[in-house]
């Protein structure tokens, strides 16, 4: 019996192997569509037609029959391209259309020209919002959409509700999301606004925060590094006409 299973998985092992000459053009292939980036090892066939199995400095990863396209956690990789498919097609899937968003219920800012458009869905409870919103102090040229978003602590939401209700929300809100308290509403005020805030987010999946929306529709969440995200607001920051 073990005899028999040992030969039974040599047999296997031998089924999926590549013959040499087209092991050795795929590995020029891929060294090709990946500028030289991408040394392949061993190959061989999957169960999938027309995917085969590449080892590369100890990491798995799986290629079409051209060596173009390659398959690494989850996302297809266009390797001439140097392009996540999926990313892209994730980003298209996640697009927030700009003038859907409910822009008259957020704090408007415009600085200078104002000819680059940025909204973010913020709560004062979240580290990453507050330094973000300095990072933001910091751009020229740029209108500013706050939203309140208070959805990550019990306490942000009577945060948000007492600066939605200050006199000057704009103000109010600033102090807030500086750690500050805001001053004390008066008579209670009509939330409604910040209701369908709230509401747009659960309906558009905007579970983290910041969650910020350019003005192509792109969305980007959590922490962006300040560059990438100045290349982002370039390119995707200002709205059609």
């Amino acid at each position: 019996m073990v005899a028999s299973a040992a030969t039974c998985m040599a047999v296997g092992a031998t089924a999926q192997a590549l013959p040499s000459e087209q092991a050795e053009g795929l590995r020029k292939s891929i060294a090709t569509h990946s500028q030289g980036k991408v040394t392949a090892g061993a190959i061989t066939r999957t169960p999938v037609p027309g995917l085969f199995q590449v080892v590369s400095d100890g990491e798995i990863f799986y290629v079409d029959a051209t060596g173009r396209y390659s398959f690494v956690g989850g996302s297809m990789i266009d390797m001439q391209q140097q392009r996540d498919l999926t990313a892209a097609e994730l980003d298209r899937l996640h697009a927030i259309p700009f003038d859907r968003l409910p822009l008259q219920h957020s704090i408007k800012e415009v600085k200078g020209k104002g000819t680059r458009h940025v909204a973010v869905f913020e709560d004062p409870n979240c580290p990453i919002c507050r330094v973000f919103t300095k990072f933001l102090d910091q751009i020229e040229d740029v209108t500013i959409y706050r939203f309140m978003y208070p959805v990550i602590a019990p306490q942000s939401e009577a945060l948000a509700q007492a600066a939605w209700c200050s006199r000057d929300r704009a103000s109010a809100w600033k102090t807030v999301m500086a750690g500050g308290q805001p001053p004390q509403a008066g008579a209670a005020c009509d939330t409604s606004g910040l209701a369908s805030i709230m509401k747009f987010g659960e309906t558009n999946r905007i579970n983290n925060t910041p969650t910020v929306v350019l003005a192509s529709g792109k969305r980007l969440v959590g922490a962006t590094p300040p560059e990438l995200f100045m290349q982002e607001l370039e390119q995707g920051g200002r709205r059609s006409k």
